[in-house]
């Protein structure tokens, strides 16, 4: 028996993955404090959103392995019409818990989404996850990006092909 596939959010912001069940909506210093918060170990998907309405701005400065980009291209990247600045996958070996940690500590050990690190307001992004039951992290991250891409003609802005 196949499974039903994750659907997309009704919109691309906080509201449309509450609808649909995400959790958490926490602060990467929040994911940091060991034993503070509970995170599912199966797998999944995940989104960093910008909470506010503030303007962007970059940093040259990158703690993230991998070394930090060009401001120029960070400002290319940039979607404004979404708070969504990555979407990310976990599948099974220590499921979201596990790939949620590991961004939070700044991409040690997770080179997706480094473009992230280098915005001003990093501290401030939340991150919420959801389960995805049968289907795949990697499967559902490839086609909500896919999703995004067709309503907003770019991928979320740390989503790049590293």
């Amino acid at each position: 028996m196949a499974s039903t596939p994750t659907p997309y959010p009704p919109s691309w912001d906080r509201e449309g993955l509450e609808a649909l069940g995400f959790e958490g909506f926490v602060s990467f210093g929040e994911v940091r404090i060991p034993r503070h918060l509970v995170m599912p170990n199966e797998r999944g998907i995940y989104a960093v959103i910008r909470p506010g309405s503030q303007a962007r701005a970059f940093t040259a400065e990158t703690r993230a392995k991998g070394g930090a980009y060009d401001l120029d291209d960070l400002a290319s990247r940039w979607v404004d019409a979404s708070p969504i600045v990555y979407i990310g996958k976990a599948d099974p070996v220590g499921g979201i818990h596990k790939r949620v940690k590991q961004f939070g500590r700044r991409g040690n050990s997770h080179t997706g989404g480094r473009s992230i690190w280098q915005l001003a307001d990093a501290d401030e992004l939340l991150v919420a996850w959801l389960p995805t039951g049968e289907e795949t992290g990697r499967a559902v991250e490839k086609r909500w990006i896919e999703r995004f891409v067709e309503t907003f003609g770019k991928r979320p802005f740390a989503n790049i092909d590293d």
